[in-house]
């Protein structure tokens, strides 16, 4: 484990050099460029660069578009994912595309239940503190405490409190 390695300095190879290696060059490409500021047009490049190793991606899985998909999606805005789809769908026969794109939906239906379930959490949280607020005026109503002081501590209106021990 403690062997030689070789460190690749991508900005100082040329796009040519890179494209020569066929499959892993895809990689190589996309890390070179991830910085570009379009990457829709990095995409449509890189796709058209390495026509012929996307049958090699495909016999594998689609692997590397997959990974370069992950890697990219944190560049692509949520306006500009549909286009990105097209781009790649352009590229692929009817078959590959339905798969690929199933691929690429999954990972939005499954960033949006993600988004969803931290809103949920936020709002339980938010009602939960609400309840809260109630469940300890009610037991400081029921020790004696006065209302104004109840206000205080739990930032509930005395309007509420006086609701809550008309409710006991």
């Amino acid at each position: 484990m403690g062997g030689e390695y070789l460190l690749v300095d991508l900005q100082k190879q040329s796009d040519n050099e890179i494209e020569q290696k066929k499959h892993l060059g895809m990689m190589e490409y996309m890390l070179k460029h991830i910085k570009a500021r379009d990457i829709l047009n990095l995409w449509q490049s890189l796709l058209e660069k390495f026509e012929s190793s996307i049958e090699i991606d495909k016999e594998n899985g689609f692997i590397y578009i997959k990974w370069l998909l992950w890697y990219s999606d944190a560049k692509v805005s949520e306006d500009k994912q549909v286009e990105l789809a097209k781009i790649i769908a352009k590229h692929l026969n009817k078959t590959d595309q339905e798969g690929l794109m199933r691929t690429i939906a999954d990972k939005y239906i499954d960033e949006g239940i993600a988004r969803g379930m931290q809103i949920g959490e936020a709002r339980g949280m938010q009602i939960g503190e609400v309840k809260g607020k109630y469940e300890v005026a009610k037991n400081m109503l029921y020790a004696g405490s006065d209302i104004s002081f109840i206000s205080k501590v739990t930032g509930l209106s005395i309007s509420e409190i006086n609701k809550l021990s008309g409710s006991q």
